[in-house]
């Protein structure tokens, strides 16, 4: 992603109530800056829809309590890239 799309990410998911350094409401997740540099965002949303999927599948692991916490979280991030996208300037 380039510095523009970064900045709206940091600041769609601050909305969701991530931190300053990007770490997620419930601590599950945290983002870093050299890691979003490198990854587009349609990449990004992939994977944050593939960890929602895969969190479906550990409560029986995690336990329910985990298991909705990093599905809070991951929602909150995959609502954030969705609002990014949307802000997108299309050609």
């Amino acid at each position: 992603m380039n510095a523009r799309m970064v900045d709206a990410l940091r600041r769609a998911l601050g909305a969701r109530g991530f931190d300053a350094d990007l770490k997620s409401p419930n601590g599950t997740m945290a983002f870093d800056e050299t890691y979003l540099a490198g990854i587009a965002l349609a990449d990004l949303l992939e994977t944050l829809i593939a960890r929602r999927e895969k969190i479906f599948s550990s409560v029986a692991v995690v336990g329910q309590d985990v298991a909705r916490q990093g599905y809070d979280d991951v929602v909150a991030a995959i609502e954030a890239t969705k609002e990014v996208i949307g802000i997108l300037d299309l050609p």
